[in-house]
């Protein structure tokens, strides 16, 4: 699955890719102090509001930033991250959001509107897409601008395409899509 197929999952429309995972961002404006160093994650355009899908099947569960403990509808950034149930819990987090349809706690099935995008924390309206895995006790938070590769498989990223190879046909469930906790 390469990174166009990978956002027909998340958005309707044609897919472009504005920043793909791990190039350099080369352009000051648009990248602000994330100014030539490595992008961990995947950048679509998306005009706001643009109704944005789960790829996968989890958990909605908070995020922290900078100390403090947001659900998706407070994030400064506009971070909805749903957890993958499982022997090895994954994280999708979908960045820049302008508007949260779940709460932490929710229940979310493959193809669940589980937002609106948007441009918070950043200038332009995109939808960043990042993958990140739980290590050794590690925090779970998006990746700020990393400089090498190395730093970031510190981290626990991974390509959001890399993770969804092997989970099976990504359809949409025909249960219910989103129930509370």
């Amino acid at each position: 699955m390469d990174e166009v197929e990978f956002g027909k999952l998340l958005l309707p429309g044609k897919i472009t890719v504005t920043n793909p995972y791990l190039d350099s961002c080369d352009s000051k404006v648009e990248c602000g102090r994330a100014y030539k160093r490595l992008h961990a994650g995947i950048d679509y355009r998306a005009r706001t509001p643009t109704k944005v899908t789960s790829p996968v099947e989890g958990i909605v569960v908070k995020m922290e930033f900078r100390g403090k403990e947001y659900s998706p509808q407070q994030d400064p950034s506009g971070t909805i991250m749903v957890e993958t149930q499982g022997e090895k819990p994954m994280y999708f987090m979908f960045l820049h959001m302008s508007k949260s349809f779940v709460k932490a706690g929710d229940k979310v099935q493959i193809g669940c509107v589980i937002g609106l995008s948007g441009k918070k924390g950043t200038i332009f309206p995109h939808l960043h897409v990042e993958y990140k895995e739980y290590q050794q006790g590690a925090y779970r938070q998006p990746t700020p601008a990393l400089k090498t590769i190395a730093e970031i498989k510190k981290r626990g990223n991974f390509s959001p395409t890399e993770a969804v190879l092997g989970k099976g046909p990504m359809v949409p469930s025909r249960k219910s899509c989103i129930t509370g906790n």
